[in-house]
């Protein structure tokens, strides 16, 4: 289960310079949004027209695009010529080509920028600059009639907009939206989940459930699956979060080997227990191990033991148990760690299965400006802290992704609009191959006064209504 972990804000760059926005906004119009896919919190203003963007700086050559109707994976290229026809000097701190979503607008955006920019540009007296930059479309892009236009920043920090023109992106092979049907397993952990109560709530059949074995003493028993265990009976897929080791344990000892025999005994015990069901065994091993709330947490000066040792549970697994499969799961930010998570990840050979925890929180997602923000941020690091990063790395290192947490946060709110996009992120991405979505499994426990949960009782009763109807 996910941590709540406080970000402390700050006084950046991109907080500044919506400041500024703002208080010109009284004077001048002009207003400004978030800027997605390159990183930056940066404004853009309002579009002033097809020629003159500001003073003398004028769009002499309108942008053009190479192709206009383009498919997730192609590459959006395009061009724009500025001007300076004044008699004095106009200095540019960005020059930028970029794209906004459907339904977005200029004010709020998302944004997604193409590469590359020109930065800290001085236009002389009668002297032109040409911005050619380019921008693949991404497998979680939007899916319609886009647009694309140029912009640009002047020294005040306020954006100056040009007239842009319209493209589409549509499904990669002239596919159309695979619809509700996409072939991902669909899950839940918690209330209802083993007894079937939660799939008659839903509709529809629970493909895969959630489990935990968070320490040494349980990993060695999984009394969950005895018998009279709640999942004795189960006989669909069950992702198990298992502990990697007890509080005063640490990884280099598990580099050594020091825990290997109680490594092996965990795994033949799961098999067992397992016995000959016919879904498959996800081992959630050393799960969250990016934040700062476990015992098994990975820090800078772990990161070296960590992989050593989880390769080593990796040969154990394969010698005991290879019919199971082997989740690397992080959050889906690092807390206090000191590192970059990717710098443990031990590798495609090692890992079955890429994993994310998800939740509504840091950012909290009320809109759909705010989804598309935040499925494309990074951490301080560069690492993927948005879903649609994770899903980028899961792709670039052959893997599949699954969501093996992921839930509204009553605390902050009752989002339908967090249940529609996490459904249609699922449904646009589904699939068992590099970079699709395997499985994923809400998170319906009850703790943290009724937090998360969204049957049979919830304190975010609309999230409920629109899960039901959508899964």
């Amino acid at each position: 289960m996910t941590r709540a972990a406080t970000n402390p804000r700050f006084f950046s760059r991109g907080y500044l310079t919506a400041l500024v926005t703002s208080v010109m906004l009284a004077l001048s119009t002009a207003c400004g949004g978030p800027m997605e896919d390159a990183g930056s919190n940066e404004t853009y203003g309002e579009s002033v027209g097809a020629v003159e963007t500001s003073g003398a700086l004028t769009i002499t050559q309108a942008v053009t695009a190479t192709d206009v109707s383009l498919e997730r994976g192609q590459t959006l290229s395009a061009k724009v010529t500025y001007k300076n026809n004044g008699t004095t000097a106009v200095t540019a701190k960005n020059i930028v080509l970029t794209s906004r979503a459907p339904g977005g607008t200029h004010a709020g955006g998302p944004f997604y920028d193409l590469t590359p920019r020109l930065s800290n540009r001085t236009l002389q007296p009668g002297e032109s600059v040409t911005l050619t930059a380019t921008r693949v479309i991404a497998s979680t892009d939007p899916l319609g009639t886009w647009e694309l236009y140029p912009t640009w920043e002047d020294t005040s920090s306020v954006w100056r907009d040009g007239t842009g023109i319209a493209f589409t992106v549509a499904v990669a092979g002239g596919g159309s939206d695979p619809g509700t049907s996409g072939p991902w397993m669909s899950g839940a952990s918690g209330q209802g989940v083993p007894s079937g109560a939660f799939a008659t709530w839903r509709g529809s059949a629970v493909k895969i459930a959630g489990s935990w074995s968070d320490n040494n003493l349980n990993a060695a028993n999984f009394w969950q699956l005895d018998p009279s265990g709640e999942y004795g009976s189960w006989q669909q897929s069950i992702d198990i979060a298992v502990g990697a080791f007890d509080s005063g344990e640490s990884w280099a000892a598990a580099a050594s080997g020091a825990y290997d025999a109680r490594w092996r005994q965990s795994l033949n015990t799961l098999k067992t227990k397992w016995g000959s069901r016919p879904g498959t065994v996800y081992i959630r091993f050393a799960h969250e191990m990016n934040g700062n709330w476990y015992p098994w947490k990975v820090t800078a000066s772990d990161a070296t033991s960590f992989i050593t040792a989880w390769k080593r549970y990796r040969a154990l697994q394969k010698e005991i148990f290879p019919a199971a499969k082997l989740v690397f799961s992080v959050n889906r930010e690092s807390v206090s760690s000191g590192i970059d998570w990717r710098k443990t990840f031990p590798g495609a050979a090692y890992v079955d299965v890429m994993s994310v925890d998800y939740y509504n929180q840091y950012p909290y997602v009320a809109t759909v400006t705010d989804w598309n923000n935040s499925i494309q941020q990074t951490d301080g690091y560069g690492a993927p802290k948005g879903l649609a990063k994770h899903l980028e790395f899961a792709r670039s290192v052959g893997l599949p992704l699954a969501i093996s947490e992921w839930s509204g946060n009553a605390d902050n709110g009752d989002s339908t609009v967090w249940i529609e996009q996490m459904h249609n992120f699922f449904k646009v991405n589904g699939g068992t191959g590099a970079g699709k979505v395997l499985y994923e499994i809400l998170f319906n426990v009850d703790r943290d006064n009724r937090r998360w949960i969204l049957y049979p009782y919830t304190r975010m009763p609309n999230s409920a209504a629109r899960y039901q109807q959508l899964f």
